[in-house]
Formats: C-alpha cells, sequence, structure tokens
C-alpha cells in the first residue's frame, strides 16, 4: 500500500503548483476502470460480473473552457465468452473549480457491438453477433497534474437496443452498461 500511496502523494505534491493551461484544443487519453453489462430479452436477463474490467481511447476538441466535443472507443473484457465493443460521440460541458480541478458533464450517441459464444442458461446460442444504436451519459472530475497533462475519474452509461447483426430478427436486445474509470489525458 506504501508503495503506491507514496507516488500518488508525489504526483499530487508536485501538481499542486500546476495552473490549467489553455484547455482549449485538442487531447487525447486512455481510460481504464470496470464494468457491470445487463442484457436483457422478453425471455431472459443476462448480467456481466461487476468485476469486467473496461478500456478505451477517447479523444477531442474543447472548443471553450466549457464546451467541448469528445469521442470514446473502448472494450469491456471477457466474460463467459462474451465481450462487448462500444464508440460513443458526446458533447462535452465543464465547469473549472479552480486552476487545477474541474468538473465536466456528457451526453450524445453510442454505438455497441456484443459478440460471443454463450451456451447456458435460457438463451442457448453459440454465436451471439449483436449491434445496436443507443444513448449515453457521463460525468467525472479532472485533475491537472502538468502542464499539458490531466488525470480523469468518471462514470459513463450506455443504453443501446442490440439486433442480431446478420439481421436476423430472433435475437433482439436491450443491454445498459455502467462503467467506471480512471483516465490519463493530454492536451495539446
Amino acid at each position: 500500500m506504501k508503495k503506491i500511496l507514496l507516488p500518488l502523494a508525489l504526483v499530487l505534491t508536485t501538481a499542486s503548483g500546476v495552473a490549467l493551461a489553455d484547455q482549449t484544443g485538442p487531447y487525447v487519453g486512455a481510460s481504464l476502470g470496470n464494468a457491470t453489462t445487463d442484457l436483457k430479452a422478453d425471455h431472459w436477463e443476462y448480467n456481466y460480473d461487476e468485476n469486467v474490467v473496461a478500456y478505451g481511447l477517447y479523444g477531442g476538441y474543447n472548443f471553450t473552457e466549457n464546451l467541448g466535443l469528445e469521442a470514446t472507443l473502448g472494450q469491456t473484457g471477457e466474460q463467459d465468452n462474451i465481450k462487448k465493443g462500444y464508440a460513443t460521440l458526446t458533447p462535452r460541458v465543464m465547469m473549472p473549480l479552480n486552476d487545477q480541478l474541474s468538473l465536466f458533464a456528457k451526453a450524445g450517441v453510442a454505438y455497441v457491438a456484443v459478440d460471443g459464444d454463450y451456451d447456458g442458461g435460457d438463451i442457448n446460442r453459440h454465436d451471439i453477433d449483436v449491434d445496436g444504436w443507443g444513448w449515453t451519459a457521463g460525468a467525472g472530475v479532472n485533475f491537472a497534474v502538468a502542464e499539458h497533462v490531466d488525470l480523469r475519474a468518471g462514470i459513463d452509461y450506455l443504453s443501446t437496443d442490440l439486433k442480431n447483426a446478420d439481421n436476423d430478427e430472433d435475437l433482439n436486445l436491450d443491454s445498459e452498461t455502467t462503467m467506471y474509470y480512471v483516465g490519463v489525458n493530454y492536451n495539446f
């Protein structure tokens, strides 16, 4: 535990003198966290374990210190031979609290694809290949740790209606995913 806390304290102490640079312009980042997913149909429900890893890349452009546009591309870890990929596009609203700390909220469109080989429960399908469009919303906090580097912690929610990718209408699912994550991004 001391091996983690000491470097974190050094980073926060060093960052205490860092002021947010002009936060307008492009940025890129990476995130890591965990995800909980519920897949529901008329006759069955499947819940992922809450410890499934979620990881992704994000990037965007801040038009002002309060308004930006962000895109994400990510994936959840595999469980029971099922994995989920996602992409989102959202306007992002930021509220600076001081020179280092800001809150953000976002909402927009989401695309989700679920692929796997599942056999059990009320569903007995060896090849699950579904995708679809829906919506996403999220919120979090950014903390400047260096002139161009921010740490981020947040929560994202994705809700989509999924259908067989080959247009077979016999497997239609409602998908709800909640992701808790931390990330680091570089502001150009």
